[in-house]
């Protein structure tokens, strides 16, 4: 068979959807006359006709018309210059594209729900506002309530109700004020430990930058107060003898305080009459 003289196609430029490079499997390519598969042999669509099996074709009106000739795109030559991973790869890039094109999924609405009735409503807590309002009501309704020295059953029960939320009211106030008064106290405390912690943290810092500092300025103070203290001793009390000049000088002062003492006795009238 021989071509029909059109130039090849590249595999690399047809769409991926109408070329089969699965392994195992004939290529096959669709022809771009008809569109229609076919198998290659020898790189070459095969002679074909556009009805495929060359069937008599019916028009819309049901009648017969004459058989299909060869089809143009018999004999085209196909260039395979692509290979199996490279196809796979384009075929699912493919895919991908036209279930990005797909509508979306119709999600089924969710109905509403229906708010419960009147009598399926729980009643509000009855608080003393509200019980005073009965309270008041029922009087100005009842006769036997009317008379500031009577009431009815009806009436005592309502007053007694409004007194008790009266008292449970005054009682829950005073817990929130005790309780928030110890929440504060506890929120306090932890306020004056963290700024406690947090001037710890400062002075650390603080004494570990000048603890250099204040170490050689304590040695020079404490050497400063040693001259000045040997400076001072040597001009009271002259310089400092060893311990032999030490011992003689003391005896020489005791000698000189004995003869000392015994010129006085000697010059004293008062010794001598006594004498006499």
């Amino acid at each position: 068979m021989r071509h029909n003289g059109r130039p090849a196609l590249r595999a690399s430029k047809l769409p991926a959807a109408d070329i089969n490079l699965r392994p195992g499997e004939p290529v096959t390519v669709v022809c771009t006359d008809c569109r229609t598969w076919r198998r290659l042999t020898h790189s070459m669509i095969p002679a074909h006709r556009s009805t495929d099996l060359g069937r008599e074709l019916v028009d819309a009106d049901g009648r017969q018309v004459r058989r299909d000739t060869r089809c143009p795109g018999s004999g085209q030559r196909i260039q395979i210059d692509l290979t199996v991973a490279k196809w796979v790869t384009r075929v699912e890039g493919g895919l991908t594209e036209t279930a990005a094109c797909r509508p979306t999924k119709v999600l089924r609405k969710v109905p509403t729900p229906k708010p419960p009735a009147l009598h399926q409503l729980a009643p509000a807590a009855p608080t003393a506002t509200t019980a005073h309002a009965a309270y008041v009501g029922h009087r100005s309704r009842c006769a036997a309530c009317t008379d500031p020295k009577r009431r009815c059953t009806d009436g005592l029960r309502l007053g007694a109700a409004y007194l008790k939320l009266v008292r449970e009211e005054e009682q829950a106030g005073t817990e929130r004020a005790v309780a928030d008064r110890v929440r504060a106290d506890q929120e306090q405390r932890d306020e004056e430990r963290i700024q406690a912690g947090e001037q710890l943290q400062r002075r650390q810092v603080l004494w570990a930058e000048r603890a250099p500092a204040a170490e050689t300025a304590d040695m020079m103070r404490r050497s400063t107060s040693l001259a000045l203290h040997a400076d001072t001793r040597r001009r009271l009390y002259g310089p400092d003898l060893q311990v032999g000049e030490r011992d003689s000088h003391e005896q020489s002062r005791a000698l000189a305080d004995v003869r000392t003492e015994a010129a006085i006795r000697a010059a004293s009238s008062v010794r001598r009459t006594v004498a006499a």
